[in-house]
């Protein structure tokens, strides 16, 4: 039994064109599959980035009515008969020393600590973008309350040595001062145009 050699050749050649081709084919193939899986991981990633948004749109949400929330439970609070009661009191006390304010009955003095309290709090939430200052500006007296404690205020720091005893009520007022003059000037030369 003798081979040829030249048909050998020629089957050899003939299976290694067959499989150059099916190499060629698995490879489109793997390419194509390749691009499909490209696509979907893409479309997946674009569908994640759209759910982060959404997500992120949804928690800033959820925090604007929380904030919200803890702003109109300080409102409805202010509103109570216990403390427009101190309210009155500190409005109508004319304070001008922390002497007078000593001399004040027991229940005068807790009405100024529970005004300063008040709005001390208001202050922490505002510096700590907890809350806007134009919200508060918008719903509580905060310059009449400041300048009505005033004496109180700077008493408090002398008498326990605390320079930093309502410190977020002075910081509230110097911003709510700077909105007010900042809103004058807009309107003067508003009004100059």
């Amino acid at each position: 039994m003798w081979f040829e050699f030249g048909n050998l050749l020629g089957d050899v050649q003939l299976l290694s064109s067959i499989a150059v081709i099916l190499g060629a084919i698995f490879v489109v193939f793997q390419i194509h599959q390749n691009n499909k899986l490209v696509a979907a991981s893409a479309e997946q990633a674009r569908a994640s980035a759209m759910q982060a948004k959404l997500t992120t749109e949804q928690l800033k949400q959820n925090n604007e009515l929380a904030n919200m929330d803890l702003m109109m439970r300080l409102y409805e609070f202010a509103n109570t008969a216990e403390f427009q009661s101190s309210w009155v009191t500190v409005i109508n006390s004319n304070l001008s020393s922390f002497e007078q304010f000593e001399k004040l009955s027991r229940s005068e003095k807790i009405s100024f600590f529970q005004v300063a309290a008040l709005f001390e709090s208001l202050g922490v939430l505002a510096e700590r973008n907890i809350v806007s200052t134009e919200i508060v500006a918008d719903m509580f007296a905060t310059e009449l309350a400041y300048e009505s404690t005033r004496p109180f205020l700077v008493g408090m720091r002398e008498k326990y040595g605390e320079e930093d005893t309502y410190f977020y009520f002075d910081k509230l007022y110097a911003k709510m001062k700077k909105m007010r003059e900042s809103a004058a000037r807009g309107g003067v030369e508003k009004s100059a145009c």
